[in-house]
C-alpha cells in the first residue's frame, strides 16, 4: 500500500514536470490529433511529436496507478472511508484531466484549456498527497475547522489560486508586461496586462504571507514532531525558492527553462503545503471500543 500511493504520488508529480515541458518548449501542438498522435500509435516523428506523445504515455500509466490505489482502497482499507474517498476523488479528477487533455488539443492549446489542464493536474497533485498521507499516517474526517484549520485551508486555496492565476498571466503575455520586480515600473504594456501581472503578484503576497505562517505556526508547536518541522523547514525554503524564480520569470521575459524551473518548485511548494495542512483539515482515528472499554468507570467518569 505504501508503495503503491508514494508511487502515484511521484508518478502525478513528474506527470505534470512533463505536461509543462511540453508547454514551454511549444510542443503541445506536436501531435494535432487525440488520442493518436498524427495518426500514429507509437512514438517517432519530430522532437515535438515525441514530447507530446510520452506526455500521453505517462499519463496513461498514471491513470492506471490512481485506479489501482482506488482498487487497493476499496479492497484493502474497506473501513478507511477518508482513503476510499480520497481515492474516488482522485479517480474522477484523473478523468476530468483526460477530457482536458483531449480539450486542450482540440482547441489548439488556447490559454484557457491550458490553465485548466494545470489547475486539474494540481488537484490530483493534491488529492494524491492526502491519500498518500493517509495510508503512512491514518486521518480521519474532521466535521468542524479549528484556527489552525482554517490557516491551512486559507493558504493552500491562496496557493491554487496563485498557480491558476499564473499560467493566465503566461498565455495572455502579461508575464512580459512588467520588467521590473516586485513593482511593476517602466513599463508600456497594455493595462490590461499589467493587471493580471498585478492581480499574481497581488496573491503571491497574500499565498506566501498564509504558507509562512503554516510552516511557522507547526514549527513552533509544542508538540510537533521532528518529522513535522523538517516539513515546515522544507515549506519555507521553497516558498522562499519559489518567489526568487518567479522574480527571475519577471524580469528576464519569462524564458523556458525559467518558467518550467518555476513551476517545478511551485508544485513541490504544492506538495509540502498539503502534507502540513492535511492534519489541521483531518482529526486523528476515534479511539478503538476495546480500549476504551479496558478503562474504569471512575477514570471514564472522569475523562481520563
Amino acid at each position: 500500500m505504501r508503495a503503491l500511493f508514494a508511487g502515484t504520488l511521484a508518478l502525478c508529480y513528474l506527470q505534470l514536470l512533463l505536461g509543462d515541458t511540453v508547454r514551454v518548449t511549444e510542443s503541445g501542438m506536436g501531435c494535432r490529433s487525440w488520442p493518436l498522435c498524427n495518426g500514429s500509435l507509437g512514438l517517432g516523428g519530430s522532437l515535438h511529436a515525441l514530447l507530446e506523445q510520452s506526455h500521453r504515455y505517462l499519463a496513461t500509466v498514471v491513470t492506471l496507478a490512481v485506479l489501482a490505489s482506488l482498487l487497493a482502497a476499496f479492497r484493502l482499507r474497506p473501513r478507511d472511508h477518508l482513503l476510499r474517498l480520497t481515492c474516488a476523488v482522485g479517480a474522477g479528477v484523473i478523468g476530468l484531466q483526460v477530457a482536458l487533455g483531449a480539450l486542450t488539443v482540440l482547441a489548439h492549446n488556447a490559454g484557457w484549456t491550458v490553465a485548466l489542464h494545470l489547475a486539474g493536474a494540481w488537484l490530483l497533485l493534491g488529492v494524491s498527497t492526502v491519500a498518500a498521507l493517509v495510508v503512512f499516517a491514518p486521518l480521519r474526517r474532521r466535521r468542524d475547522l479549528s484556527r489552525g484549520g482554517l490557516l491551512a485551508a486559507g493558504a493552500l486555496g491562496a496557493l491554487f489560486l496563485l498557480a491558476a492565476s499564473g499560467m493566465v498571466t503566461l498565455h495572455t503575455g502579461a508575464a512580459r508586461a512588467c520588467p521590473s520586480w516586485p513593482l511593476c515600473l517602466s513599463t508600456h504594456a497594455a493595462t490590461t496586462r499589467v493587471t493580471l501581472q498585478y492581480v499574481h503578484r497581488g496573491l503571491a503576497v497574500a499565498a506566501s504571507v498564509l504558507v509562512a505562517w503554516l510552516a511557522l505556526s507547526r514549527w513552533r508547536a509544542p508538540h510537533a514532531a521532528r518529522g513535522e518541522r523538517l516539513l515546515a523547514l522544507s515549506l519555507l525554503a521553497l516558498l522562499a525558492g519559489t518567489a526568487a524564480l518567479g522574480g527571475v520569470v519577471a524580469t528576464t521575459g519569462a524564458p523556458a527553462y525559467a518558467q518550467d524551473l518555476h513551476l517545478a518548485l511551485a508544485s513541490a511548494l504544492w506538495v509540502a503545503a498539503v502534507a502540513l495542512a492535511a492534519p489541521h483539515l483531518a482529526a486523528p482515528p476515534a479511539a478503538p471500543l476495546a480500549a476504551s472499554a479496558e478503562r474504569s468507570p471512575s477514570a471514564l467518569a472522569l475523562g481520563r
